[in-house]
């Protein structure tokens, strides 16, 4: 939980019983990288490695990049773009395949609704043709707000989703 005045979403360790979220850092971003643009949504929209390590490993003030770990290792990658009309918005959640079923999805959405502390919304958006992901955040309260064609690459649309706190 978020203690009164401080930062929501701060880069440092989080314990979340399933998985620890820590920092992002370049070995994280460069192991996560090629497996990243091996996975869908991102080989489907022609994301190559060196730009998803790029983005992980950047700095800016306004995205937080965590890596994921499990007993056994690097399992996966949550960013957090905060603030985000009226709460965050979970730029990108990946969960490496042979961590995913274990409950470590529900776990990071839950974690971001308790830091999300008084916001009045949590946002994403998922490829249209991701239905597992649309699935997913269904399940976990997320209701499609409507589609934006061609925002990440032509001929496909990212359907923006919203889950109102509160």
């Amino acid at each position: 939980m978020t203690a009164v005045g401080q930062q929501p979403f701060a880069a440092k360790v989080h314990e979340l019983g399933v998985c620890r979220l820590s920092p992002m850092d370049e070995v994280a971003a460069a192991q996560l990288a090629g497996r990243l643009a091996a996975m869908d949504p991102w080989r489907r929209l022609g994301y190559p490695a060196d730009r998803l390590q790029g983005y992980l490993a950047a700095d800016s003030p306004a995205l937080v990049r965590y890596r994921v770990d499990v007993e056994g290792g690097l399992a996966g990658a949550m960013t957090v773009r905060w603030p985000w009309l009226h709460g965050p918005y979970l730029e990108l959640l990946a969960v490496l395949p042979e961590a995913q079923g274990r409950g470590l999805g529900g776990a990071l959405l839950d974690w971001l609704a308790v830091q999300a502390g008084s916001s009045r919304n949590l946002w994403v958006a998922v490829s249209a043709f991701n239905t597992g992901a649309r699935r997913f955040y269904a399940r976990h309260g997320f209701f499609e707000v409507g589609a934006v064609p061609g925002l990440v690459r032509d001929g496909f649309d990212e359907i923006l989703l919203r889950k109102a706190l509160g």
